[in-house]
């Protein structure tokens, strides 16, 4: 008995002992979080409620941006974002580009420690500063490198002339150092001179568009009937005098007159355009001798005045860049001097002549010739006598026949034939009414009353139609 005391009570303790040795102490720095001068700290935990299968995973992530929120980029107030004064859009869109990018470039930290009970799990992650400085320096130097090297590219462009490459390489140099757009960025260069490289890119940039000049060797562009208002209009883009290939252009015209425009201290104006018109919008590129035809057709009848603007596409030169990037609106707000034109389209003459006949016979009243004077000159159309040379002919022909009748009312109905004829006496355009009925007591009130009803239609899309006929 003695023996089999002494047995159950070692057993016992022996199990005691090992009992103990399962238990996992809490680390303190759950409860403590560690405060070191040389260290970044990242910790977090998980819910095994809400992460049942991998809680230890998502501790993992959370503790490593809760070491990215530790760290810190410090813009200077000499930077470039500061020094451009861009607007606040931009400036968010750089620190948030270098503050999300933290967690996604982090290297260099350690695992100190996991911990888990049943409820939860925890990572606990640290990161050397002075390592990590290094790591930054490094990866900074190795950036800036690259965007030295597009500014080597982009001075030799601008010297061969290759003005939209020139650009393109500069912008390729800011992109390659965005990161560090919110600090100062000196950079030696293969001469042993110092200088900042951010500013020289991005001088680089606005020079290069700045110089960009849109020319072409008229004043004004005249437009004319002969021509059916449809000009081709040849412009060049040069850099210090010499033409430059490859130059995206954007340009646009009012189809409609001009009403009003007024400008500001820098030339920058607003333009009032008619009722009803459209600018047009179009792009051209500069070919190898440095110039561009720019197509101008399709204005509202009627226009008497327009304008031509002519830009340096900057956006377009900018697409080299991600969409989202925010360089984009950086660059987009330097501009080149547009190119400005006032466009002149001749006014159009039409002799209007023709017959009005009342049942075979020359009818004394006229009634649609003159609805069809006033319609053109609604128009814009002047209308002129016979003899005016350059103008162009609208012959109208118009009879009447009985139709039936009763109850003390005559029924009458009306044939008529617009026709207008170029210079040339070809037709241009030919338009007909077909048996438009008028109703009145008499005969001849029954004829003048078809004719009232085919002048209202004349001042509907009828004439419209004859008039947008000299525009196209």
């Amino acid at each position: 008995m003695k023996s089999f005391s002494t047995i159950f009570f070692l057993s016992l303790f022996l199990f005691s002992c090992a009992s103990s040795k399962n238990v996992v102490e809490v680390p303190t720095w759950i409860s403590e979080r560690p405060i070191t001068q040389s260290y970044y700290v990242g910790i977090a935990s998980a819910s095994k409620y809400e992460y049942p299968y991998n809680a230890i995973e998502i501790a993992k992530e959370n503790a490593l941006n809760s070491l990215a929120r530790e760290i810190r980029v410090n813009v200077s107030s000499s930077s470039l974002l500061s020094t451009l004064q861009v607007n606040h859009w931009v400036e968010e869109s750089f620190e948030s580009n270098i503050q999300s990018t933290v967690a996604e470039d982090l290297e260099g930290y350690t695992l100190v420690g996991t911990y888990e009970d049943k409820n939860e799990a925890w990572v606990y992650y640290q990161l050397n500063k002075a390592e990590y400085a290094r790591i930054l320096e490094n990866r900074k130097r190795a950036a800036l490198g690259i965007a030295y090297g597009h500014y080597l590219d982009a001075e030799r462009m601008v010297s061969s002339g290759e003005i939209p490459l020139a650009i393109e390489r500069y912008l390729l140099g800011l992109d390659a150092m965005n990161h560090y757009l919110g600090e100062l960025n000196p950079y030696t260069g293969d001469d042993g001179v110092e200088f900042q490289l951010d500013r020289a890119l991005l001088n680089g940039i606005t020079e290069s568009i700045s110089k960009l000049k849109v020319t072409t060797f008229i004043n004004s562009v005249e437009l004319t009937l002969e021509d059916n208002y449809t000009d081709q209009i040849t412009i060049g883009v040069t850099y210090e005098g010499e033409p430059v290939a490859g130059v995206p252009l954007t340009y646009t015209y009012a189809r409609g007159n001009i009403s009003t425009k007024t400008y500001g201290i820098e030339g920058v104006g607003s333009v009032s355009y008619s009722k009803g018109s459209v600018p047009f919008n179009g792009r051209a590129i500069t070919t190898h001798d440095g110039s561009a035809t720019l197509q101008l057709q399709g204005f509202d009848a009627g226009t008497r005045y327009s304008e031509l603007e002519v830009y340096v596409d900057v956006s377009d030169l900018a697409s080299i860049l991600q969409p989202l990037s925010p360089l984009k609106p950086l660059v987009e707000n330097i501009n080149s001097t547009p190119l400005i034109l006032p466009i002149n389209l001749e006014v159009p003459k039409v002799v209007v002549t023709g017959r009005e006949r009342m049942f075979g016979n020359s009818s004394r009243s006229k009634i649609l010739i003159p609805a069809v004077k006033e319609a053109l000159i609604e128009k814009g159309i002047e209308v002129v006598t016979r003899d005016t040379p350059g103008a162009l002919t609208l012959k109208v022909n118009a009879d009447t026949q009985l139709g039936g009748g009763g109850h003390g009312f005559t029924t009458a109905y009306l044939t008529a034939t617009i026709v207008l004829k170029d210079m040339e006496g070809n037709t241009v355009m030919q338009k007909n009414f077909d048996r438009v009925k008028g109703i009145q007591s008499g005969k001849e009130q029954a004829a003048n009353e078809a004719y009232r009803k085919a002048a209202k239609k004349v001042n509907g899309r009828f004439i419209s139609q004859f008039v947008d006929a000299l525009y196209k």
